[in-house]
């Protein structure tokens, strides 16, 4: 029986329990760093912790990206317990050095590829996914990577923040600069392109009515989503808030499947409390360039 190709990532991936055992992803922990501790993201450290530090303290956690050295030691493992190639998909590179790192642990393997997916959180479970699809269709770790470049383009990342006061405090303030000087009284709407963290525009009115437009946005074309699936997820909304907007989503009738859960502790620490994130991909890449 010929060796498996196994799939990697690293913890911002959110990447569902189920998926992760359904389809043998390997995940290895990015660090939160809080009150004079490093530690392992979701593993040491819960994103209720990490909230209820700041409401005690008023103090954001920082992260930390994987070391070359954990990266190589992940790669060992992995190859040593069976593998005939490992497919590693990175948090965006423009946002951590993790994929940094990871490339030049992978230099030491003949047969480690690294991604960086120009994404965060479920956007990068969106790309493991495909490339589970890929794999299970017999397609080598080779021919997995280079369709990763290409479909990494597809995948439409976004966040409506809860507030700025995180990035504010955490110094990752710069991608929402430009809305304005009153920044605490605004929900920006964050997204990605290229790896690139962009401020869209700026919501305000009560919870409900921003989640709404929110979501609304997203479905500016809807013949050019691809309906497999959707992640819907958040960083502490209330339950009443947050099965409103999925039923929103799920109302449009534009997905096959539509998941829903909690971002992980990166995600919390970056992008703060009460955070809605919805991501999908689209049929081709460039799709939301004619929307």
């Amino acid at each position: 029986m010929a060796k498996p190709v196994v799939l990697s990532t690293d913890s911002p991936a959110d990447l569902p329990q189920d998926l992760q055992d359904l389809h043998k992803i390997r995940s290895i922990p990015l660090y939160v760093n809080i009150l004079g501790r490093s530690l392992r993201d979701s593993i040491d450290i819960t994103p209720p912790e990490i909230f209820n530090t700041y409401a005690r303290n008023k103090i954001v956690p920082t992260t930390s990206a994987i070391p070359v050295g954990e990266y190589q030691a992940h790669f060992t493992e992995l190859l040593h317990a069976g593998a005939n190639a490992v497919v590693h998909f990175c948090i965006g590179g423009l946002i951590s050095s993790s994929y940094q790192n990871a490339a030049i642990a992978a230099q030491d393997f003949e047969d480690v590829y690294v991604i960086d997916s120009e994404s965060m959180s479920i956007g990068i479970t969106l790309q493991l996914l495909h490339a589970a699809q890929l794999r299970a269709a017999g397609r080598s770790a080779a021919e997995i990577a280079e369709d990763a470049l290409l479909w990494r383009k597809r995948v439409r990342t976004t966040a409506l923040l809860g507030s700025v006061t995180y990035m504010r405090r955490s110094g990752r303030c710069s991608a929402v600069s430009a809305l304005g000087a009153n920044l605490l009284s605004i929900r920006p709407v964050l997204g990605m392109t290229d790896g690139k963290l962009a401020a869209l525009k700026k919501l305000r009115g009560k919870p409900q009515d921003v989640h709404r437009q929110y979501l609304e946005d997203l479905f500016d074309a809807p013949e050019n989503i691809d309906p497999e699936i959707a992640f819907l997820y958040h960083t502490g909304i209330s339950p009443e808030e947050f099965l409103a907007a999925k039923a929103l989503v799920e109302s449009k009738g534009v997905f096959r499947e539509v998941r829903s859960g909690h971002a992980g502790c990166i995600t919390c620490t970056h992008c703060g409390d009460k955070c809605l994130i919805l991501m999908y991909a689209y049929k081709e890449a460039g799709a939301e360039a004619t929307a």
